[in-house]
């Protein structure tokens, strides 16, 4: 009975603090909620070098730099795997490589046209 409450209970340990990882909540300013085939912002102003983060509540996803639908390299963004970009599914949670050079850049899902998002990054 000791020999497996000593495999048990690492077990259920280790199982907690993967549960209690980093996660984004929506205290989070930079988080952007992908349900459906919408962002829950349009635009958003970040500082230079801040993250962006993607929690996807919805479907499957595939982020790029570029708007309605199409790759289009923009000079300062960060690379988000070019134009195959970021893919997120339903129940994840993938924070961008940070920004780091000042300006407005643009994603969007290549497989939901509508959806686009303006990326504001103030220099700090």
């Amino acid at each position: 009975m000791k020999r497996l409450l000593w495999t048990i209970i690492p077990s259920c340990l280790m199982l907690l603090s993967a549960a209690c990882g980093s996660s984004v909540t929506s205290n989070d300013p930079n988080a952007i909620d992908t349900s459906g085939s919408a962002f829950s912002k349009t635009q958003i102003t970040i500082k230079q070098g801040q993250s962006l983060s993607f929690v996807d509540n919805g479907e499957i996803h595939y982020l790029v730099i570029g708007t309605n639908a199409t790759y289009q390299r923009e000079a300062g963004a960060p690379d988000l795997g070019g134009p195959d970009g970021h893919t997120i599914s339903a129940g994840q949670v993938w924070v961008t490589p940070p920004w780091t050079t000042p300006g407005v850049y643009h994603i969007t899902c290549t497989i939901h046209p509508s959806m686009n998002l303006t990326v504001t990054v103030a220099a700090t």
